[in-house]
């Protein structure tokens, strides 16, 4: 039974590579049969034909059929015609089309068809009285020629069709997938237990196949196509993950064929053997192929298909969950940390975060499919790539500050999984390990903090915000000690800053998380999602006060600790003497981080409470017309701010700013109510006005018109407060609430 297998297969295979050949064999012995048959039966036919239409078919003279051959010429030429120009005209975009074309049996039959019926039509008409066969030329010219023309039109439609580059890859997928769901029949795994060239054929044709759909995503530049390509090939590998437990054991051997791929030409011997042993060599073909189309796509700002991929990976990923297949799912992983990668490279070279913060989104998806399926190993692994490619980031991100950004988008998805694995109920002791490495995401090990932008460690640290928000979120879920590990983990950030900058700074964001909404003010590739945004916004005061209530404990230890500083930089300092001034790289990094953290510590015995000033009075202004007007700060309002603040305090930097805004902040939010606020900014414009000259109050005047025409929108509070502050100045300016979609202007 097995050899009768054996050659069953065998000579199914050979229809494959020899079709054209065999179509034209089926054709012609069905046509001679059909002439046999209709010579056979002519008699019968004919007498039907004479009884009732009085038409003799026996008689060639009294028909004619000196038409035929010129009508068979004309159907011929049009159908081939037709066929060779949208062959060669498809082909150049679709590179496989004729490769598929000369496999297709429809197209095939019908071909040989038209050709055999032609010839037929010539040789009849030379040959039918010598050979005294009427019957073949009545078959050939109202049976033939009658199909022929009848099937002409649709099978010209069919080849249009056909041709189309969505149908070309539909029809190589179907191949594949049919190939795939066939190796998996019995008489086909008894085949190729006993014969390595089925097997050899079978790898050959699902690779191959899947080669041609690489070739046609690499060739195609049509969206819609790159698409469907990627989709199909995603399909394709999660039928394989479904159906490869019932292949038998051989067809994972490694043949010449695998060996011989291109896609595996560069592998060591070792390699191999690790590749036949998980069985996976065409899963690793596939998700190297998708590698290769995410670096086309990246690279030529093909931003959707590129987010595509990643994208079908989490599909592909969620297949190996329900196939338990943890072999394949650990390529998953490896795929995406590859692609991670490739994205990080792109980033740094062409300062383009975009791809970036798709994958993340992506990648964070997966995750949550590892905790709705309990797979605490999975989670691990990939809080733990995060965290090394953040950390990644954060090192390299100061020649493209954009890709700060990443960093908070990945900790903003990581909020996500710690919310999921909340719900999922969790070990605490779990959670806590995987909320760790979430804090570790702004902080790199090893790094120096002095190297990276005041703004970005200080207030406009997003990456802190998002994590105070995840505080904010255990807060109201009662889990104190997990909020406490945030807290514990921002007092890090003392060791580098006073406790009065460290405290505007806290204040700073907390202050942000109570003002931003689920919103975000512009369009991005995740719509108007605001990552910032905490919805736990009545949880910020317990935040604070569990803040600054563990910050004393820490700071007497941060002191206690500054004279041990103090004898470590005597050591470098003295090494350095020793060395004529030179000091190696880690040694100055060491040396700075211990200036900075004694510099931040030898302000700590002054008074906390800092002296207010025309100068807050101006930011606590700026901030009114900002804030106070519509209880919302955009992204835009807060660099005019800032470039408004430096117009009046020119030597203003980051720190400075942030300490400053820190206390306008503060003092806005220890206020509380509206009327007192009012007060303030009613004192704030008396100050101001005594302080400056009337150049300068007309230059702030204009600051507050362009902070209120920077959100596109102009609240009539904003107009009030404008005019409120050029009536306390006796300004010679004239402001009125614009119409729709116009600025403010300030007229004479």
């Amino acid at each position: 039974m097995e050899k009768i297998y054996q050659t069953l297969v065998k000579l199914n295979s050979l229809q494959f590579k020899y079709r054209t050949i065999i179509s034209f064999v089926i054709v012609f012995m069905i046509m001679i049969f059909i002439d046999i048959s209709f010579y056979t039966y002519f008699e019968i036919i004919s007498n039907f034909f004479l009884t009732r239409f009085d038409v003799d078919l026996s008689n060639p003279d009294a028909i004619d059929l000196t038409f035929a051959p010129e009508i068979w010429g004309g159907v011929l030429a049009m159908v081939l015609g037709t066929l060779i120009i949208v062959i060669a005209i498809a082909a150049e975009s679709s590179p496989k089309l004729m490769d598929l074309f000369v496999k297709d049996w429809l197209s095939l039959v019908y071909v040989w068809f038209l050709i055999l019926a032609s010839l037929h039509a010539v040789l009849i008409m030379f040959y039918v009285a010598p050979l005294g066969r009427a019957s073949s030329s009545v078959l050939n010219t109202y049976v033939y020629l009658f199909l022929a023309s009848l099937f002409t039109l649709p099978y010209i439609f069919y080849i249009l069709l056909y041709s189309k580059t969505s149908n070309v890859v539909s029809t190589i997928s179907s191949i594949i997938k049919n190939f795939i769901k066939n190796i998996k029949k019995p008489m086909i795994q008894s085949a190729m237990k006993n014969d390595l060239s089925i097997v050899g054929e079978y790898q050959k044709e699902i690779m191959g196949s899947l080669d041609q759909l690489d070739d046609l995503l690499a060739f195609t530049e049509f969206k819609e196509t790159q698409t469907e390509i990627v989709r199909e090939i995603s399909q394709i590998i999660q039928i394989y993950i479904r159906e490869k437990t019932n292949f038998h054991n051989k067809f994972f051997l490694l043949t010449n064929i695998i060996r011989s791929n291109a896609t595996f030409r560069t592998y060591t011997e070792l390699q191999y053997e690790e590749m036949a042993d998980s069985k996976t060599f065409y899963e690793v073909k596939t998700f190297r192929l998708l590698g290769s189309a995410y670096i086309k796509m990246i690279t030529n700002d093909r931003f959707d298909i590129a987010s595509l991929i990643p994208a079908e990976m989490v599909d592909i990923g969620k297949t190996c969950l329900e196939a338990k297949d943890d072999i394949v799912l650990g390529h998953v992983n490896i795929r995406f940390n590859t692609l991670f990668r490739f994205a990080i490279k792109h980033a740094y070279k062409n300062n383009e975060p975009r791809n970036l913060y798709n994958l993340a989104f992506h990648y964070a998806n997966m995750i949550q499919e590892y905790i709705k399926n309990d797979r605490l190993d999975m989670t691990k692994y990939c809080y733990d790539k995060f965290k090394f490619y953040a950390n990644d980031i954060y090192k390299n991100a100061e020649l493209n500050p954009g890709l700060y950004f990443v960093v908070d988008t990945l900790t903003f998805e990581l909020k996500k999984c710690q919310v999921l694995i909340h719900e999922s109920k969790w070990e605490d002791e779990d959670q806590l390990d995987l909320l760790k490495m979430i804090l570790q995401l702004d902080k790199p090990p090893g790094y120096s903090k002095d190297d990276v932008d005041k703004g970005i460690l200080g207030g406009n640290n997003g990456t802190r915000r998002i994590q105070i928000g995840l505080a904010l979120f255990y807060l109201s879920v009662d889990k104190i000690d997990f909020a406490k590990a945030i807290a514990e983990d921002y007092l890090d950030d003392l060791a580098y800053f006073d406790e009065k900058t460290f405290k505007s700074i806290a204040n700073t964001q907390c202050f942000l998380l109570s003002i931003f909404g689920p919103q975000f003010w512009e369009d991005t590739d995740r719509g108007t999602l605001n990552i910032y945004f905490a919805p736990e916004k009545d949880q910020i005061e317990a935040f604070k006060e569990l803040l600054f209530s563990l910050m004393d404990k820490r700071l007497e230890a941060l002191q206690r600790d500054v004279k041990f500083l103090s004898l470590e930089v005597d050591k470098l300092m003295q090494k350095r003497q020793r060395q004529d001034g030179y000091l190696n790289d880690t040694d100055k990094e060491q040396l700075e981080d211990l200036q900075r953290k004694i510099a931040a510590r030898s302000g700590s015995d002054e008074d906390d409470s800092t002296p207010w000033t025309k100068d807050n009075d101006i930011l606590y202004s700026l901030l009114c017309i900002a804030f106070f007007a519509d209880e919302e700060i955009d992204e835009s309002e807060k660099d005019i701010i800032f470039d408004s603040y430096r117009i009046f305090v020119p030597k203003v930097n980051n720190e400075m700013f942030n300490n400053d805004f820190g206390l306008a902040t503060s003092k806005f939010i220890d206020l509380k109510t509206e009327e007192l606020r009012q007060k303030q900014f009613d004192k704030s414009l008396l100050n101001i006005k005594k302080s400056l000259a009337d150049d300068d109050l007309n230059q702030l005047v204009k600051c507050y018109v362009n902070i209120a025409n920077a959100d596109d929108f102009i609240h009539e509070n904003e107009v009030l407060l404008i005019k409120q502050a050029i009536e306390k100045w006796d300004l010679d300016f004239r402001l009125e609430k614009p119409k729709s979609g116009k600025k403010l202007e300030l007229k004479k």
